[in-house]
């Protein structure tokens, strides 16, 4: 089995054919054996500079702004999901932002049209945590599920440490709301939800991965001749 690490697979996704109706709403395909993986846009995040600057040695840190045309002040992160079909399966990875976090994000169902398809074709939906961005997009604008006809996927650990009633205290005031808008989404899916743990194959070619300095739960495709991480 040869790895395709995400360096290579941006480099290969950068030259695929990109469709673009709007600012941020794009797409790119890679054919992995008999899956295809399409990268699926719910729009970008705005964010301060010092999210990511901060720490950063200011002296080092003008440079790089100058050459890439960034704001110190002022982060516009895309928001992309990811979609595996293998002809039988489509799995939605996290649902993006839902109508609730930023005006900015919660284009799911435009990034889903780019491509011909609805929150009715998703099979599966697999979430990799349950940050705001990755998790509000379960419920529309009436508080209803939005992927009606989907198998709902969780990790184990990530489930328990969300469900935990004492981690919207512990968490910190600054993410409170990540806890609380995280729990009133589980809680609708409580009784279909299906849990996995690490190293399991939770669908055929798919299977998890724990990273725990990285995100609470990564996935991993595999096929005949490739490994994709996401």
């Amino acid at each position: 089995m040869l790895p395709l690490s995400r360096r290579t697979f941006l480099a290969q996704a950068a030259g695929l054919p990109l469709l673009s109706s709007m600012p941020h709403l794009v797409y790119a395909d890679l054919k992995i054996g008999d899956h295809t993986l399409t990268t699926v846009s719910d729009g970008n995040l705005v964010l301060p500079g010092s999210f990511i600057f901060e720490p950063m040695p200011k002296e080092e840190l003008a440079p790089i702004l100058t050459e890439f045309d960034l704001s110190a002040d002022r982060l516009t992160p895309e928001c992309n999901l990811a979609l595996c079909r293998d002809g039988t399966n489509t799995v939605l990875f996290d649902v993006g932002s839902g109508p609730d976090f930023m005006p900015t994000a919660g284009v799911i169902l435009d990034g889903l049209e780019a491509i011909d398809l609805t929150p009715d074709d998703i099979t599966h939906v697999v979430f990799t945590h349950a940050h705001p961005d990755h998790i509000w997009g379960l419920l529309d604008d009436f508080d209803e599920p939005l992927f009606l006809n989907a198998t709902y996927m969780m990790g184990r650990a990530e489930w328990d440490y969300w469900w935990n009633p004492n981690t919207v205290d512990d968490i910190g005031e600054a993410r409170m709301a990540f806890a609380v808008g995280a729990k009133r989404r589980m809680e609708v899916i409580e009784d279909e939800v299906i849990l996995f743990d690490d190293g399991q194959e939770i669908l055929p070619g798919i299977a998890a991965m724990s990273t725990p300095a990285i995100r609470p739960v990564t996935w991993r495709l595999k096929c005949d001749t490739a490994a994709v991480r996401h």
